[in-house]
Order: structure tokens, then sequence, then C-alpha cells
């Protein structure tokens, strides 16, 4: 691996890189799109951002130097995982939050979650690979599954939302692993798993450790390819009392989705500045970044994706709220409709 970009890069060299690069340049922006130098400064100079170990919300730690041009002076990266991230909302520990969108959905409607969708953040980059003995995900019916270590976590949910889709009851009609990755991938690799859900990196892991193979990659498979897999979140009483806050860290955040679809490179350095991934992880991680179509967020309405993901979870039991009693309480889409033209958003 090219130490360049790994071992002798801090994150104070990706910061000062990043600046460097200059984001007018590196985005193409137009003239009038300087909209945030004649806008009311923040609110506030503080914001807190949930930090967690995908790889694919790159944007988020991208777009610290974006934030300061924003104003924000304090930026906390605030680390969490799993149930840690319901705890850290309720006592409002975090004030922006990236989210798998099914698993907040989940969470929202189980744990009063005090978060609102801002927006979408990404397209796909989950990966669903399969053994030799599944040519399909039908062909899952009555066999084992990987799909993550806790029930009604990220992947579990999300896989419900796939096999269900194909007319599977996720509930009955597929077994479970519940087990750690690494132990996992050693099912797996010993045939005692058929099917292995997996967002970055783990899907370019299993293929380079020649494991499996591809039964649905959601950056470019329908239905899911329409779909956002993450979106941003805010806790909802740092919206309402701070709403130019809140628009301008959103707006630094899209512009850092345009910077990690170009330079996918440099999002995985600032993974590795971040300490989000290790150095030995870059060779793996560089390729999903590259795959995951972040420049598509403009195409489709964050809505749509509620609807989409409620409307399956709803079938199988995982909530009770309909999508629009869902949509009507818990989601703020006045910001990305503010900055809707800024960005010539489509839809």
């Amino acid at each position: 691996m090219n130490t360049k970009y790994s071992s002798h890069w801090s994150r104070r060299e990706f910061l000062g890189g990043l600046a460097m690069t200059g984001a007018a340049a590196m985005l193409g922006l137009r003239p009038g799109q300087g909209i945030a130098a004649v806008e009311p400064p923040p609110e506030t100079t503080r914001l807190r951002i949930h930090s967690g170990k995908p790889a694919c919300w790159a944007p988020m730690y991208v777009a610290e130097p974006l934030l300061r041009e924003e104003g924000f002076t304090d930026i906390q990266y605030v680390f969490g995982l799993g149930t840690e991230v319901v705890r850290m909302a309720k006592e409002g520990a975090i004030d922006l939050s990236p989210e798998f969108s099914a698993r907040s959905i989940f969470n929202m409607e189980h744990q009063q979650h005090p978060l609102k969708y801002l927006s979408g953040l990404h397209v796909g980059c989950y990966a669903l690979i399969g053994s030799e003995r599944t040519r399909s995900i039908r062909d899952l019916k009555g066999k084992t599954v990987w799909a993550g270590a806790i029930k009604n976590d990220g992947p579990h949910i999300f896989f419900s939302t796939i096999v269900s889709y194909v007319g599977l009851d996720p509930r009955t009609d597929v077994n479970y692993a519940w087990v750690s990755k690494d132990e996992a991938i050693r099912l797996f690799r010993d045939g005692k798993i058929d099917a292995f859900m997996s967002f970055p990196p783990g899907a370019h892991e299993l293929r380079h450790k020649g494991l499996g193979h591809l039964l649905l990659d959601t950056n470019v498979d329908k239905p899911w390819s329409q779909y956002f897999c993450c979106m941003v979140t805010g806790h909802e009483d740092f919206i309402n009392k701070n709403p130019i806050a809140t628009r301008r860290a959103l707006r630094a955040i899209l512009k850092a989705n345009d910077i990690v679809s170009r330079d996918p490179k440099l999002a995985t350095r600032a993974l590795i500045a971040n300490k989000i991934i290790k150095e030995a992880d870059y060779q793996h991680t560089l390729p999903e970044l590259t795959h995951i179509p972040y420049g598509m967020w403009r195409e489709y309405n964050p809505e749509d994706t509620i609807r989409f993901y409620a409307l399956r979870m709803r079938d199988i039991g995982m909530i009770k709220s309909n999508p629009q009693q869902f949509i009507d309480q818990h989601t703020d889409w006045r910001f990305i409709n503010e900055l809707k033209k800024e960005f010539w958003v489509k839809w």
C-alpha cells in the first residue's frame, strides 16, 4: 500500500491539504453561489457531530474545513456505536448525525429518538454476499445468514427489507447467526452460513479473499440504488434553536459529498486521519468509496426513501406508523428545500 495515503498522513495534514485545494475550485462552483457570505452568522459556533465506524460516512469528516468556512469554530466528533447513539441523542450530546435510513426509522419509532431527517447523504453502500449454494435472494429461504451481530441493528433491518421485497418473511424464512463480524467471516468461509450482509469495506474484503459472490449491490441494483442508504439527521432541539447554523452545516456536508465523489482518495485519507479506519484498510476502503455514487444525492427526494423503507418495515411488523405518519413526525425538510436552488437539486 502506498504510505503517502496512510501512515504519513496526519489529521492536520489532511485538513491543510483539503484547504489548499480550495473548495470552490474543487466543486466548480459558480460565482453566484457564495450565498453563505451574505447570510447571518450561525447562532452557535459549536457543532457536535456523531462519529461512527462506517467508512461510507466519509463526507462528515471531509466537511470539517467547510464547516469552519461556515462559521463553526468548535467542531467536535462524538464517537458512539449502536444503542449508544440513542442514549447520546436523548441526552443532547450530538447536534447532527449520519444515520442508516432503515435503522433510524426503527429507533425513532421505538425509542423516542429525538432526531429528525434533514436530507439524504448518499445512495447505496450495502452489499449482500452469497455462497456458492445461493444464486438469488430467494435462495436464502431456510438458510443461515449473517446480518450483523445484533438483532434490529442496521444490517439486520436493512436485510429484512431486502428479503421482504422479494416475498420472503425475514422473521420466519431465514435463520440468523448472531456473531461478531470476524466469526461470521470464518463461518462463511467454512460453509456454515450462506449470506453475508456488509457495508464498506466488508464486501471488498470478502471478494479480495475470494469468498462468495454478489447477490445484491445497493449502489447499482434497483430499487435500492434509487433510495438513500444513509441520511443526515439533526437533534430536534438544536435545529429549532439554531436554524441558520443547521442550514450552514448541511450546506457544508452536501459540498463534502461532492468532494468525496470527485476525490475518493482524499476521502479515504480523511477516514484514516480521523481514525475511523486503519492504515491497512486503505486498499479495501478506497474501491468502496469509489464505487458509492455520492454524486447522486441531487437526483432523489429524501422523502421517497422514508416512504419506501417505512412501508417495507410496516409490512413486516417492525414499525406501526404508516409512511405519512412517520414523515409528519420525524422529518424537517425546510433546510434542504432552502438549499435546492443553490445546489441545482433536481427533484
